[in-house]
């Protein structure tokens, strides 16, 4: 990139990623422009396709940025344990504060939201990214089933991984469940994971 070094080049594109995601968590990735957040940067408009084609390639950078901290994390929380119910348990909470602590995330499960920021995002682009989300978690899943002998260790890895879907709506209702009664939320959220992890790591079989 002309007039540029190699250093200068890694400052300004880490300086858009912090500035957009600093931006986007404030108001959103729908009502923050290009503009904002090169105003934030200290650069031109023109300036920011030199290191990304549109805002959706930078959101999906930043969407990228918190998935790692999201795994490293989760590494943490699973380092020693051996337990498929524990593992599960700890798998299911972490992802729930990934979630209610992200709200850029928390957009993406959101049918319009995902529609508008990802518009001119390909198809294929979109697809690719998810495989490689799915493809980062399944090895935990594994690592928990190869100390199963039940029948958690026969489901299939990616059904497991859906029911990560189900936390996800619970977090996009967090008020809603304020409002009917303080703590309420807690409660539920409780009694889900703990219902998912033993009820997937069961050993009874029927």
């Amino acid at each position: 990139m002309p007039g540029f070094s190699d250093e200068e080049r890694t400052r300004i594109r880490e300086d858009l990623i912090q500035s957009g995601r600093r931006l986007m968590f404030r108001h959103g990735p729908k009502k923050t422009t290009i503009t904002d957040i090169t105003d934030s940067v200290g650069i031109s408009k023109p300036m920011f396709y030199r290191f990304f084609d549109s805002k959706a390639d930078l959101y999906l950078e930043i969407l990228q940025h918190e998935s790692e901290v999201f795994y490293e994390n989760l590494r943490e929380e699973l380092d020693g344990v051996t337990d498929p119910c524990e593992g599960l348990k700890r798998l299911l909470w972490c992802y729930r504060d990934y979630l209610e602590s992200n709200p850029l995330v928390q957009q993406t499960f959101t049918q319009d939201n995902y529609r508008e920021i990802f518009r001119n995002v390909s198809p294929e682009v979109l697809a690719e990214i998810q495989q490689e989300g799915v493809a980062d978690i399944i090895p935990f899943i594994e690592a928990l089933q190869e100390h199963s002998s039940g029948p958690f260790a026969e489901r299939d890895p990616a059904a497991i991984l859906g029911v990560l879907s189900t936390i996800a709506l619970q977090v996009l209702h967090k008020d809603r469940y304020d409002e009917y009664e303080e703590g309420y939320y807690d409660q539920i959220m409780d009694l889900l994971i703990t219902s998912l992890a033993e009820g997937l790591t069961t050993t009874e079989t029927h």
